[in-house]
């Protein structure tokens, strides 16, 4: 059997959030009279195998987590609809097996590429419809346009897994050093090119004329790791009426991810109660 293996630690932090977010958005609608949909784009297996890197300790040997696919199925408030994706058809098969240890329960794999996954999913939602939605690539495998589908839907309360330290790595501090190479699949990512101008800023250091009298050229660095988390939430809330700050999740005290709740209905009810909501589950979690 294929092991799904990816993450480590902070895995199981992002785990918890999602548990209990789902956990409140099944007892909150169960009487509402709602269709209710989860979906997962990147589903692995249902399980995962933590990763670990060399020389880094081992804190659970030989077990196995449970996955995102694993908490949703294992709500008391169950959802109506599941639907699984991965592009890996040998994870596909394996998703299909551990649905059969939920006789009755409707689950639905599906073998995509994520971004034609969100825009099938998206496009399939009606009225009466609302779902969540985990998007929680390995790297940069999600497009910016499937967030702005998301966004659209109005039905979708989306948990997204942005890929930091990649980012991070894709814009070295000196601005001298960025590949143009990565430019079009940073582009991609972000939905737009201001990232040239809105992560990098000028350096504060003191002009000083070379021997021929001309001065040099302006120099640019990135923001910290603070500015570059709170330019990616600004991107989500320009798409999302509701984006919470973001869980950090880190490896050794270096961050890998932000962890967001982007909710796409408008309504003061539902963004008033998904404020709440997310503020109490990100501060139950903050010292993790």
């Amino acid at each position: 059997m294929t092991k799904h293996e990816f993450g480590g630690p902070w895995t199981q932090l992002k785990l918890d959030v999602f548990r209990d977010y789902v956990r409140f958005f099944t007892t909150a609608l169960k009487n509402k009279n709602f269709n209710l949909h989860y979906a997962d784009a990147f589903a692995g297996t249902g399980n995962q195998n933590l990763k670990t890197e060399e020389g880094q300790p081992v804190l659970f040997p030989e077990e196995d987590f449970e996955g995102s696919v694993r908490v949703a199925l294992s709500l008391n408030e169950s959802f109506q609809v599941y639907h699984f994706n991965d592009i890996s058809e040998e994870f596909c098969q394996q998703l299909h097996r551990l649905s059969g240890e939920y006789p009755g329960v409707d689950v639905r794999i599906t073998q995509l590429d994520a971004n034609d996954f969100v825009r099938e999913f998206c496009a399939g939602l009606g009225s009466n419809d609302r779902a969540v939605l985990l998007l929680d690539p390995y790297n940069t495998e999600l497009d910016w346009e499937s967030l702005k589908v998301v966004a659209s839907s109005q039905r979708i309360d989306l948990w997204l897994l942005f890929p930091l330290s990649t980012l991070l790595r894709m814009t070295p501090r000196d601005g001298n050093r960025i590949r143009p190479e990565w430019e079009a699949t940073l582009n991609r990512l972000l939905g737009t090119d201001r990232w040239i101008t809105e992560l990098y800023k000028p350096k504060e250091a003191p002009q000083i004329e070379d021997m021929f009298g001309a001065e040099p050229e302006s120099e640019v660095e990135r923001l910290n790791v603070d500015g570059v988390s709170k330019f990616v939430k600004n991107r989500l809330s320009e798409q999302f009426p509701f984006v919470s700050d973001p869980v950090t999740l880190r490896n050794n005290n270096s961050p890998l991810f932000l962890f967001f709740l982007a909710v796409s209905n408008p309504s003061n009810v539902a963004i008033g109660l998904a404020r709440k909501v997310s503020g109490q589950i990100i501060k139950k979690y903050s010292t993790r």
